[in-house]
């Protein structure tokens, strides 16, 4: 099959390259994925399981990109939950040959039906911004009806799909704009997105607020 791989841990993006790899097989628990979208960080190729195994062994060529829209080609042995011919968006594994590539060997576990309607590049392009943004807000944050939630960078991946769920579970969302920063007064130093002026929340989330910031800073 046709696939991208990288070779030189040195190259970066431009280490790249269209290359022929074997079909992947799928292991117990597997399913076989056929792409249809799939979405790629650059930053993963500097992660250390891109380049090598969960034991540690070099893995090279190895293709990149973890998440993936596409349709189930193959049921690993004792894998339940999923069907042949049925689509699927998830994450792949970081340790394992990833989406770019024309199938993908991936966890079960790891893959979500995708409704009905849901183009796969929407969802190819959703998970990762999707699950940061779940998990900051419900496993860290432990938002809870009534609460309010101010969020830094909501014009980008992570804070617009922020934006959505916390719209169904707080209080109306006041969003910051990309690099604004809290003075002591307690308002950004910048217009929000959407013409709005965010204020600052200092409160700790156990008080009814909390802080979520997307570009890189602290929860």
């Amino acid at each position: 099959m046709q696939a991208i791989a990288v070779r030189d841990r040195d190259a970066g993006p431009a280490g790249l390259s269209l290359t022929e790899l074997p079909y992947p097989q799928a292991a117990e628990n597997d399913v076989i994925v056929r792409v249809h979208a799939a979405g790629f960080t650059p930053g993963e190729l500097a992660w250390a399981g891109t380049w090598a195994d969960r034991a540690g062994r070099d893995r090279t060529p190895s293709v990149p990109g973890h998440e993936v829209s596409g349709v189930v080609t193959e049921l690993g042995y004792g894998t339940t939950g999923l069907t042949v011919g049925q689509r699927v968006f998830g994450l792949a594994d970081w340790t394992r040959n990833g989406t770019l590539a024309e199938s993908v060997a991936i966890e079960a576990r790891n893959l979500a039906p995708l409704p009905a309607g849901l183009d796969h590049a929407v969802a190819a392009g959703a998970v990762i911004s999707g699950l940061t943004a779940w998990q900051a807000l419900f496993d860290h944050t432990h938002l809870l009806a009534g609460q309010t939630v101010l969020i830094h960078g909501a014009a980008g991946g992570v804070g617009s799909i922020a934006v959505q769920p916390t719209g169904a579970v707080a209080r109306p969302v006041r969003s910051g704009s990309r690099g604004s920063a809290c003075g002591s007064s307690g308002r950004c130093g910048r217009p929000a997105a959407r013409g709005k002026t965010a204020e600052c929340v200092s409160m700790p989330i156990r008080s009814g607020c909390g802080t979520m910031a997307t570009d890189g800073g602290p929860l």
